[in-house]
């Protein structure tokens, strides 16, 4: 009986935490859409009057955005607290804006006649982003919270402005005001000073994502490739999406373009291509390993068997420990299971191949089958991999194996630093895989993530040769020339299987809606630069 109530007061425990979760996104989602709404009434203003447009006022507009910068970090410290299960795709729109990386509210529109006017380019910048966000929290309004109960503490946002009162300086005091009664309300989250972690630069992995770049400015970079930078190997990742010169995007041009991407349907397929990537390197290291040892089972390999053989099975051993290591660190935690497959598939290869004196043919379907499941996560998360990769002549012979074991040491040399970088950089990863609960990675399913018109861009832009250069530099890249003696063969896409989870949890409570505005960034606007 004891066991039957505790069980009853854990279920409404845990239906209460879930309700005031949706009553938390409901009340922050109204509350900015009224703050918005609030702050428009500034905008028409100044589309009546042309004289208002300078560059000074709408500076200020910005600035008087800029108030809520942490109310909306709070908002979503104290929601996820609450409710971890579903992404809260408004507040994190409303984050990315408010809190975008450059500190800096000023976006100027794109125009394709022309026009210099930098004051009139700059304030349609603030209507395309102001009517976009705006967007985004009705219609979530409007399909989840109908039958939700505000908290009217919060969602009261229209103050009385007086027939003069229609200046930057004074909508700055009234949204100062209103940041003030807000920040009364939640002084306990002040308190604990953490609501910063949620900060756009923290999940979008800034620190990371920039610790080459020597200068960026008016969407120009350029790349130190001096030193060993941490974390090259994830940065550089290729991408299964190619410019039309046959170059492949990396993760690094995609970061270039979320900086200033405000749309929260992206932000989810980013972290889970970043993420994801984490693994590429030894999933890498796994398939050079396995189409080696299946090369030295060939019929021309009794020359050098002996010496040879005894070194694969000692780098064998060290591929174990990294993915071993791997597994141990937190942000993987939850797919143990998945890489515990991995690795027992992994060892059992390697069991066969020190026992016998060539590998059987059921052998080597068991090791072509664990590359093809490592091919299929990589495709399902639009990652660049293929296990479809053959020495030239077929054979490892007395003239090309010391060449071929040095370069596949110097692999393992690179994973080896790889691995101590991703373990200084785990607690970033884990506090974005927790607090937003991100449990499945097919990237796949995001459609509408980089699309042509972005892909068109992205490739065009001067960053982009820069951050292809360093991308090819041998401190960063772990596929071209690894073997001299190898190439590699481009797979059929459409003979691997995109395996989409039918209990994909990200699937489930994904904010399914068509967005009727959907700005683009380097395609409708830009960053202004004073």
């Amino acid at each position: 009986m004891e066991n039957f109530l505790l069980f009853i007061m854990m279920i409404s425990i845990k239906l209460s935490l879930s309700e005031y979760g949706k009553q938390a996104q409901c009340s922050y989602s109204r509350y900015f859409l009224n703050f918005f709404n609030h702050n428009e009434r500034f905008l028409l203003e100044f589309e009546k009057n042309n004289d208002y447009i300078t560059i000074e006022n709408l500076m200020n507009y910005g600035n008087a955005l800029q108030t809520h910068s942490n109310v909306i970090m709070i908002f979503l410290y104290n929601y996820i607290n609450y409710s971890k299960k579903k992404f809260p795709f408004t507040l994190i729109t409303v984050n990315m804006y408010l809190n975008n990386v450059s500190d800096s509210l000023n976006m100027i529109a794109q125009n394709e006649d022309g026009e210099k006017n930098d004051a009139k380019k700059l304030f349609e910048g603030y209507k395309i982003i102001h009517f976009a966000v705006k967007n985004q929290l009705t219609i979530y309004i409007n399909r989840y919270c109908e039958n939700i109960q505000f908290y009217n503490c919060l969602v009261s946002c229209n103050p009385t402005i007086g027939e003069n009162g229609y200046t930057t300086t004074n909508l700055i005091n009234i949204n100062y005001e209103l940041k003030d009664k807000i920040l009364d309300t939640f002084h306990f989250i002040i308190q604990k000073n953490s609501y910063n972690k949620f900060h756009p630069k923290n999940i979008l992995f800034y620190d990371i994502m920039t610790q080459q770049i020597l200068s960026n400015k008016n969407n120009t970079i350029k790349i130190d490739n001096s030193q060993h930078i941490k974390l090259n190997l994830l940065r550089f990742t290729p991408l299964n999406v190619k410019c039309s010169n046959g170059t492949r995007l990396t993760i690094q041009d995609i970061f270039q373009y979320m900086k200033y991407d405000f749309n929260s349907m992206d932000v989810l397929p980013y972290i889970k291509l970043v993420i994801s990537a984490t693994f590429r390197p030894l999933a890498i290291l796994i398939r050079n390993f396995l189409i080696l040892i299946q090369v030295a089972s060939s019929d021309n390999f009794d020359s050098v068997t002996v010496w040879l053989k005894r070194h694969f099975i000692d780098m064998g051993q060290k591929i174990i420990k990294h993915v071993i290591k791997f597994m141990t660190l937190p942000p993987y935690q939850y797919k143990k299971t998945f890489l515990r497959d991995i690795l027992g598939q992994l060892v059992k290869a390697i069991k066969n191949y020190i026992k016998k004196p060539r590998l059987s043919k059921i052998d080597i379907e068991y090791n072509n089958l664990l590359l093809k499941v490592l091919t299929n996560i990589f495709i399902e998360n639009k990652l660049y991999f293929t296990s479809d990769i053959v020495l030239t002549n077929k054979n490892i012979t007395m003239n090309n194996a010391d060449a071929i074991k040095n370069q596949l040491e110097n692999i393992i040399k690179k994973v080896d630093i790889y691995m101590n970088d991703l373990e200084k950089r785990s607690k970033d990863f884990n506090f974005i895989v927790q607090n937003f609960k991100i449990r499945y990675f097919n990237v796949s399913k995001y459609k509408k993530f980089i699309d042509f018109k972005v892909l068109d861009r992205i490739c065009n832009s001067e960053a982009r040769s820069e951050i292809y250069n360093a991308s090819m530099n041998d401190s960063n890249n772990i596929n071209i020339g690894y073997y001299e003696d190898m190439k590699i063969v481009e797979h059929n896409l459409k003979d691997l299987k995109d395996e989409h989870n039918e209990n994909d949890e990200d699937t489930k409570n994904f904010f399914q809606y068509e967005l009727t505005y959907e700005p683009l960034y380097m395609v409708d606007y830009l960053p202004y630069n004073v």
